[in-house]
């Protein structure tokens, strides 16, 4: 018996375990992007320092904001921001949930 309570508390604490990996961004903030306009610093401001920057060639750059959580006797929930540059404004964007 004590040895069945034990494993049901084990079970129950475990089950509100969660990880998560990079910063949630709020969804909220997306109604702030406009093509051509919105610029990297502002990127920053609304979302914070991307997980990801990758420059490309002529003015051309990719930013990833990434979140992720696990949870315990769960399942996996992310999503991804990605977002195209260029010459430092938006060209385009894309969210992305798992």
């Amino acid at each position: 018996m004590k040895k069945r309570l034990l494993t049901l508390c084990t079970l129950f604490i475990l089950s509100g375990c969660a990880a998560s990996s990079g910063k949630n961004f709020d969804e909220s903030a997306l109604t702030k992007i406009h093509n051509g306009v919105t610029t990297r610093q502002q990127l920053i401001a609304l979302f914070g320092q991307p997980t990801s920057e990758t420059p490309y060639p002529e003015g051309h750059t990719l930013m990833m904001w990434s979140y992720s959580q696990a949870r315990t006797m769960s399942t996996t929930e992310g999503k991804t921001l990605t977002v195209q540059l260029n010459k430092g404004k938006v060209f385009s964007y894309a969210v992305s949930k798992t």
